[in-house]
Formats: C-alpha cells, structure tokens, sequence
C-alpha cells in the first residue's frame, strides 16, 4: 500500500502549529490563540495569497519543463566537467541506514515547514516588517529560479553519476510516487534548499541589526538558530541524498541573497501596493453595485414580513 507523502506532510506541518508557536514565540501573545489565528488570516490576506501564487506559478513552470527542454538542451554535463563525482565521494563516505532515513524526513518536512511557519510566526507576533520580509523573499526567490528551471536545466547528480544511487526518490514506493508527481528532477540548479533558508537568515538578521539588537537579546533568536542549523544540514543533505551539484549551492546562496536585497529594498511598497489596489478594486464593485442597493433593500423587507407571517 502506498502512502500519501505529500498529505501526511502537509497536515502534519499544519498540525505543528500551535506546538512551533509555543517554542519559537518569544512571550504569550494577548487575544488567545484562535483570535491571534482569525487575525492573522485577515490582516495578512496577502502574504498568504503569495503562497497560494507560488503553487500556481510551480505547477505551471513544471509544465513548461519538457518542451523548452527540448529546444535548449540540457546542461548537466557542464556542471560535471566543473566538480566531476565529489558528491558520489560524499555519498559513499557517509552513507548508513540510519542517516539516510533522517536525512529522508528532514529534506521534505522541514522545507515545508520553513516555507509555511516563518511567515506565521512573524505574523502570529504581528511584526508586519518581519512577515513582509519572509513572503516577499520567499516569492521572489521562486520567480528568479524560473529562468534557470526553463532555460539551464540540470539533472540531479543521482540521475548523471555512475554508481551514485537516489537515496531520497528511491527510499521507498511512496518517496518515488511523490516525487515523480511533484519534481521534474531537472531543475537542481541552483537549490532552493539552499536559497530559502539562507534568504529567510539574511533578512531576519539584517532586521535584528537594523534594530539595534544582538544574536543574544534578540527575540527571535531561538528560531534565526533554527535557520541557521537547518541551512547547515541542507548543504549536507542535498548532496549526500543525491540530488544536488555542488554548483547548486553557490548558485542558491546567489538568487537567496538577491532574493532577500530586493524584498529588503521593498518590504513595505510591495504590501501597501497590493492593499491600495485591493481599496480600489472594492470602491470600484461597490459603486457598480449601488443602484441594485434599493432591490436589495426591498426583498429584505419582503423576507422579514414573510418571516413575521410564519413566526406566532
């Protein structure tokens, strides 16, 4: 029986929530934890709607993969010639059961999770700066990957190195199903894996300096560590596992950085635009639909007398 990777993973990360809040907010937050989450759906409408635009936006380079491929070719062996088999030394050299399968876990849940709760976070403590940092950047860091994903597609070392085995797709039957749904296994440079984080470590960094405070007294300490750790693993893991060139990870820290200049640049122009065309938008649909307010009007009335008929 095949397991369904991705939903385990989604609801488990999901299911993490209230959990990662308790650990990385770094004092109680007034309101309760459902009005905190009803606040955070509101207020930060847009940074979620930037998620939901990455899917969109994924799902759709994914289908672009094959056909431009065939026009443009692929340029594995051009990495190869630059760092020949380092990451089957890395494999062999490190390679036991027990690793691989941590490795396996850490690769898919915590990238989701990352992705998803560092903006949560950030807005669950309402500090609009911070939430508006991590969705710009991790936006912004997926559509400067889309010229390299179309027009440079890489193989994953696994498919291209003699000897070297897919210690991830290949760690079971779910592993494979998921991933050959969800990867085109042609898009490995640069690593996302590696831009990410690194681009969520610079922004929450500047932040803290911008602000006067330091790695020891700054309250979100405990969870720019956990970025930190997680973005020291993922350079080990992406090779190790098969999947990335060493190549990759220079190219990620690069779009990560530009990712998190640009998004530090426009933290705030970006959202107050989003907002001030969502207040026109509004203003244009309720004066179109203001001469339909006396039809309105009228059946209201209409269906409060029909009520008072039937109602003793």
């Amino acid at each position: 029986m095949t397991v369904p990777v991705g939903r385990i993973v989604f609801w488990s990360v999901l299911a993490s929530t209230p959990l990662a809040l308790m650990l990385f907010a770094p004092r109680r937050w007034g309101g309760g934890f459902l009005w905190n989450l009803r606040r955070l759906a509101v207020d930060y409408r847009w940074h979620l709607a930037l998620f939901l635009f990455i899917l969109v936006e994924k799902n759709w380079i994914d289908s672009l993969n094959d056909p431009i491929r065939g026009v443009f070719g692929d340029k594995t062996w051009l990495l190869h010639a630059i760092e020949g088999n380092f990451t089957y030394w890395v494999q062999s050299t490190f390679r036991s059961e027990a690793l691989t399968a941590f490795l396996n876990v850490h690769y898919i849940w915590t990238y989701v999770f990352i992705n998803y709760f560092t903006v949560i976070l950030f807005a669950y403590r309402d500090d609009k700066e911070l939430a508006n940092l991590a969705a710009l950047n991790y936006s912004l860091i997926y559509v400067l990957a889309i010229p390299f994903y179309i027009f440079f597609n890489v193989q994953v070392t696994s498919d291209y190195i003699p000897g070297m085995d897919a210690l991830l797709y290949h760690s079971g039957q779910s592993f494979f199903d998921f991933f050959v749904r969800v990867d085109p296994l042609d898009n490995a440079f640069p690593s996302l894996h590696t831009a990410i984080p690194f681009g969520l470590i610079l922004v929450t960094w500047w932040t803290m300096k911008r602000r006067g405070y330091t790695l020891k007294d700054w309250e979100h300490r405990a969870y720019l560590v956990f970025l930190i750790a997680n973005f020291v693993i993922y350079l080990f893991s992406i090779l190790y596992l098969g999947i990335h060139w060493v190549t990759d990870i220079p190219g990620g820290m690069l779009v990560g950085l530009i990712g998190a200049v640009i998004a530090d640049e426009f933290r705030y122009d970006f959202f107050r635009a989003c907002r001030r065309a969502e207040w026109t938008t509004l203003h244009f649909v309720r004066r179109a639909l203001r001469p339909l307010r006396p039809v309105g009007d009228r059946v209201r009335r209409a269906g409060g007398r029909l009520l008072g008929g039937l109602v003793p």
